[in-house]
C-alpha cells in the first residue's frame, strides 16, 4: 500500500476503512484477558491509544493494521507521540502497557503476523518516548499547565481531563481580548 499512488477521496475512503478495522480491534480487544490484565487508568486510555496509533500509523505511513511495521511503529512512538499528543507524562506511561497487550492481542486472533514482534518494539521505544516527552516538557508552559490542572484535582494522565483543562484555560484567555 505504501508506493500506490491514490486521490484524495481514494486516501478518505482508505483512511475510513483502515480506521473501522482498528476500531472493531480495539474493541474486540476490551473483551480480552489482556485488556483486562491493564489498571483501571490504562484501561480508560486503551480505545484512545489504539486509534490515535492506528491513525498515526496510516496517516504518517499507509499502513493499514495488517501491515503495520516495526519501522513505522518505532517513528509513531519516539518522533510522533511526543510532538503530538499534547498530555504529560504519566499519559504517555500508561502507552506500552496498552499496546503490548493489544498486539499480543493481534496475534493470538491471527490479526498481525508479527503482532509479537510489534509489542517487543513497543518495549524497546518506551523509555525513548518518555525520554523525549520529558525533554519537550522540561520548563514549558505545557509543563506549567499540567501542574495546574494536578492542583485543581484533575487526572493529568486523562486525555478527557486534559480536554477540560484546556477549554479552562482556552475561556480566561477568551476573556483577555
Amino acid at each position: 500500500m505504501k508506493n500506490e499512488k491514490y486521490n484524495g477521496l481514494e486516501v478518505e475512503k482508505l483512511f475510513e476503512n483502515v480506521m473501522m478495522e482498528v476500531e472493531r480491534a480495539a474493541y474486540a480487544f476490551t473483551k480480552t484477558l489482556g485488556y483486562k490484565q491493564l489498571n483501571y487508568k490504562e484501561q480508560q486510555s486503551a480505545v484512545e491509544i489504539i486509534n490515535y496509533f492506528g491513525e498515526c500509523m496510516f496517516d504518517y505511513h499507509l499502513e493499514s493494521m495488517c501491515l503495520w511495521s516495526k519501522d513505522s511503529l518505532e517513528d509513531v512512538m519516539i518522533s510522533i507521540f511526543p510532538n503530538k499528543i499534547r498530555a504529560n507524562v504519566s499519559f504517555f506511561e500508561k502507552i506500552e502497557s496498552v499496546l503490548v497487550e493489544f498486539f499480543e492481542f493481534l496475534y493470538h486472533s491471527n490479526q498481525q503476523d508479527n503482532g509479537l514482534e510489534l509489542a517487543e518494539s513497543v518495549k524497546k521505544s518506551n523509555k525513548l518516548m518518555l525520554d523525549k516527552v520529558t525533554v519537550n516538557l522540561k520548563g514549558s508552559t505545557e509543563e506549567k499547565l499540567f501542574d495546574l490542572g494536578s492542583e485543581m484535582g484533575l487526572d493529568m494522565s486523562d486525555l478527557n481531563d486534559l480536554d477540560r483543562l484546556y477549554k479552562f484555560v482556552s475561556l480566561f484567555e477568551t476573556s483577555k481580548k
